[in-house]
């Protein structure tokens, strides 16, 4: 592929602003407080099928989502995806509302943990990138009671009272919060961060940053995030892929992917294109395995 000629791409914004309002966000978490998880989950994907059904058009954005995993892939799948991110808000508000060792009693098998034991014994941080897939938040939470300093990378969200609920929760956690997008300070913030040897964590997989850096998927074209990447690069941090994924006994995994360390590769588009690249082919076999957690509720294509 030639550089210039790949299509641009989407604007990427928030998939349903109306409701993620610190008023639900604080209704779900009392419902969380007060009732088994078995219930809160049930109730939950009721509530999104619902709203699935009321939205064919957000279906049809998921459904051709899900197409740049595999082109065979079915509208029901993305009908169930919906659920399943019932699922995973219900699990969201449970961990928000529990102690910590309550809250990690859903973490039943993890993978690769022995690469955060090696950076640790290296006296070195880095940058923990992920997907919208499965519960990410419960990865801030795991890394902070495994004694690995973390603070997440997070958009403004729809309202200012929604950015300090979720700040405030992870911060219960003593998980740092950094606000990118709006502050020009930001990137000193996380590069102070990553030298003193903390974990920084963000979402790679939205065209969020001005320039984002086209990915091959089996089915076509998606762009990834690279804002994050060249903080990784200046600072000469690695990038750790990960994911968190709910498994069909209602446990989740955590899978921590070996360390990948930056340098340049010819062009900085070049650069960022060839490790977004492999961060992607990283991730890729648990996205494909477990599609119906991708949330993806906004065009990529």
């Amino acid at each position: 592929m030639v550089m210039g000629t790949d299509p641009q791409p989407p604007k990427s914004g928030h998939h349903s602003a109306s409701l993620y309002r610190a008023t639900w966000f604080c209704l779900g978490s009392w419902i969380a407080r007060w009732l088994p998880l078995a219930f809160t989950r049930f109730f939950a994907v009721g509530l999104c099928r619902f709203y699935a059904l009321a939205h064919p058009a957000k279906v049809a954005c998921v459904h051709k989502n899900l197409t740049l995993l595999d082109q065979s892939i079915e509208k029901e799948m993305a009908s169930r995806v919906f659920g399943e991110f019932g699922k995973t808000l219900a699990d969201y508000f449970f961990i928000s509302t529990r102690s910590t060792e309550k809250a990690l009693t859903i973490i039943r098998e993890k993978s690769g943990y022995e690469h955060l034991e090696n950076l640790r014994a290296q006296g070195t941080g880095g940058i923990i990138v992920t997907a919208h897939l499965g519960l990410f938040e419960l990865g801030g939470l795991f890394m902070a009671h495994h004694g690995f300093p973390t603070a997440v990378l997070t958009l403004p969200e729809p309202s200012p009272e929604l950015t300090a609920w979720r700040s405030q929760a992870r911060k219960k956690w003593n998980v740092d919060t950094i606000e990118v997008g709006t502050d020009p300070f930001a990137f000193i913030q996380i590069a102070r961060q990553l030298r003193e040897g903390c974990f920084v964590a963000a979402l790679i997989d939205r065209p969020n940053a001005p320039d984002p850096s086209p990915v091959v998927f089996p089915n076509g074209t998606a762009y990834f995030s690279t804002g994050i990447l060249l903080i990784a690069l200046e600072c000469g941090v690695p990038v750790i892929p990960a994911t968190m994924v709910r498994q069909k006994d209602g446990f989740y995994r955590a899978e921590i992917r070996p360390p990948i360390w930056m340098e340049s590769r010819g062009s900085r588009p070049e650069t960022l294109r060839f490790y977004s690249q492999q961060i992607a082919d990283s991730l890729m076999p648990t996205l494909c395995a477990h599609p119906e957690q991708w949330y993806q509720f906004v065009p990529l294509t």
